[in-house]
């Protein structure tokens, strides 16, 4: 299996951009429970969490495709956060200048990252396949 992006420095900067958005994340849905706004804190919360924790299941993938997969998944988490968090502050919810008035950029800079990671990697998954294809040897006709 070869490398993926998502290894050695850049995974880990990835990673702890995740798990720093996820704290923010966790906070932030205390203040909308607080505010009784239960439903929207709920799902805000479970795809910004989500995030980080399938890159943590990413590192235990035992394959590319299933990497790939994950980083997918990921990815999408990142893109629903991204609404929640337009949704709350165009709600009022989010102050251009207050406490989480980061988070919009955090999650647009963790959705760059993903989609670089899952270019790489299905480059490399390509040119894998393509590689594996060319030393079988070809197909020997069934004589008759």
């Amino acid at each position: 299996m070869g490398k993926s992006l998502l290894t050695g420095k850049r995974s880990y900067a990835l990673k702890s951009k995740a798990r720093v958005f996820a704290l923010a994340v966790v906070k932030l849905a205390r203040k909308l429970r607080k505010n009784k706004e239960a439903i929207l804190s709920a799902q805000f919360l479970r795809s910004g969490t989500s995030i980080g924790a399938n890159l943590a299941e990413v590192r235990f993938s035992t394959t590319r495709g299933d990497r790939l997969a994950k980083n997918a998944i990921a990815l999408k988490e990142a893109g629903e956060t991204l609404y929640w968090i337009e949704l709350f502050q165009d709600m009022g919810t989010i102050k251009p200048d207050g406490e989480f008035s980061t988070m919009h950029a955090d999650c647009l800079s963790i959705i760059e990252l993903l989609k670089r990671a899952i270019i790489y990697d299905r480059s490399v998954r390509h040119r894998e396949d393509r590689e594996a294809k060319a030393m079988k040897p070809p197909r020997r006709k069934a004589s008759n």
